[in-house]
């Protein structure tokens, strides 16, 4: 076992959050809030926190498990994440209650903030209880230690299929203090209680000791595995993709969630390019700290640094959008649970709530210059906005989607934005073809004009026409357009000199 000593900063820390795993056996302590208060004053006055104590992985990059110091960086991720407000007392003297509303001066203190930690490498098994007992005079048992004693044929299930292929082969996270069994033992209590059960220690127990005549032969069983089974022959060796216990277990339950229907047949290149893609995307916004955009990304990181039960529903809800996004033929052949499951409705509420905050702040830093908005703020304006945040279910209702996006990106900024951004011109596109104004013109202009339509709706909608699109698609179509919306609102909102 090597041991070296080394200092980081919390900004350096938490845009690269994604590679610190806090396992859920350390998790059964819950700090309150005064005590997280009392930290991040600690900080904001610049005293020196315990040391924390990090196991590295062998793989590169290098992720960490944090094994001493897991409610510390929970509540330091909280606070640099804005989702805790210091006390009246600490808010007065420092400048703000949260972090976002300190000083630049201050919060460049806290970004600055070193962190003093051990990292441990190439330790065994008997290396880290042999250290601990000499650090804490006695080491806890983790929660799949303590899950191999219990009595239960799920448990030798979850034993046998740890060790399956796709763990020995394909995860990249070493097997240290049954690892893979944690994850598989996750897996399986998400199925038996479904998406939204606890995964805690006791959590976890209460499952197998209901399960103690488990069958290998159940559903349950049957698509564990073959879950497994599928992953193994679509993703390749020791995948960086696969270097968490968090990632894996939820890319297990999501394919959990799509097997035994059309939606995977023949489609392993397409889950490993997904899973290369949605971790790879996910460790960019993360980097991006706190000018990251993306929603689902963000959801998803908060998720699996915080302590909630609602944790994995977050997560399944998140890579299922991310799924249909990237091919939508997935949603083509999903069923209906999985298509709900994916909750398309409650993500183009929040982006549209997002999309009317970018605009109000775009016209304020317009206005600051120019002594007029950049998008007309009406009634008429007010009721679009609003509407686009509908989930649309038709193509009657399509329609009257597309109409509200063109009069409020289109027709409302009118020539003040002389360079249009491609969101825009995609709407004009889309709305032209439903106002007919294709057929108009040369023959040859015509045909282009469709031609270009069609490569406007696959690339929102996966399929050429919404005459051709299935009820289920036109929410992922809303959403995709959406989100390019905002992402171009954000570059507008840039231009003015203003970032939110």
């Amino acid at each position: 076992m090597k041991m070296k000593s080394d200092k980081r900063e919390l900004d350096k820390v938490y845009k690269r959050r994604d590679r610190y795993e806090i396992p859920d056996w350390q998790r059964d302590e819950v700090w309150d809030p005064p005590r997280k208060q009392a930290l991040i004053d600690s900080i904001l006055r610049g005293w020196r926190l315990p040391k924390f104590y990090f196991v590295a992985s062998s793989t590169k990059p290098v992720s960490y498990e944090v094994v001493d110091g897991q409610q510390r960086l929970a509540t330091i991720f909280e606070f640099l994440s804005d989702e805790l407000e210091l006390t009246d007392e600490t808010a007065a003297e420092f400048g703000g209650k949260r972090y976002s509303e300190l000083p630049d001066q201050v919060s460049d203190q806290v970004d600055d903030f070193e962190i003093d930690f051990d990292e441990i490498e190439d330790a065994s098994d008997e290396d880290l209880m042999e250290f601990f007992q000499r650090l804490q005079s006695g080491i806890q048992l983790n929660s799949s230690e303590r899950l191999n004693a219990i009595n239960s044929k799920l448990k030798t299930f979850c034993k046998k299929m740890a060790k399956h292929k796709f763990f020995t082969e394909k995860v990249s996270f070493e097997n240290k203090r049954f690892a893979h069994f944690d994850v598989v033992a996750k897996v399986a209590a998400l199925e038996v209680e479904g998406v939204g059960a606890g995964l805690r220690y006791s959590d976890v127990k209460a499952v197998f000791e209901s399960q103690k005549s488990f069958s290998d032969k159940s559903q349950v069983a049957v698509r564990i595995k073959g879950a497994l089974d599928f992953l193994a022959s679509a993703i390749p060796d020791k995948s960086p993709a696969f270097r968490s216990r968090s990632m894996t277990q939820s890319f297990i339950t999501m394919i959990c969630h799509l097997y035994g229907k059309d939606a995977l047949n023949g489609k392993e290149a397409q889950i490993a390019k997904f899973a290369e893609t949605f971790v790879s995307g996910l460790a960019s916004e993360v980097e991006k700290g706190q000018s990251a955009t993306d929603g689902d990304f963000i959801s998803f990181q908060k998720s699996v640094n915080a302590n909630v039960k609602t944790g994995p529903v977050t997560r399944d809800r998140v890579l299922l959008r991310k799924l249909f996004q990237f091919d939508p033929t997935f949603l083509e052949a999903a069923d209906a649970d999985a298509a709900a499951a994916a909750d398309f409705k409650g993500e183009i509420s929040e982006i549209a709530k997002r999309i009317r905050t970018t605009i109000s702040a775009i016209n304020n830093a317009y206005s600051a210059s120019n002594g007029t908005d950049l998008f007309k703020a009406t009634n008429k304006t007010a009721g679009a906005q609003s509407a686009i945040g509908d989930a649309i279910n038709s193509y009657a209702e399509y329609k009257a989607f597309v109409e509200n996006l063109y009069f409020l990106f289109w027709e409302a900024p009118g020539s003040k934005i002389i360079e249009k951004p491609n969101s825009f011109k995609d709407i004009n596109t889309l709305r032209t073809e439903e106002e007919h104004d294709v057929d108009h013109g040369k023959n040859s202009n015509v045909k282009s004009k469709k031609v270009k339509h069609g490569e406007v709706f696959k690339k929102y909608c996966g399929v050429i026409s919404p005459s051709v699109a299935a009820p289920s698609q036109f929410p992922l179509l809303q959403l995709s357009i959406l989100r390019a919306i905002q992402i171009d609102l954000q570059a507008l909102l840039l231009e003015q000199g203003e970032i939110t």
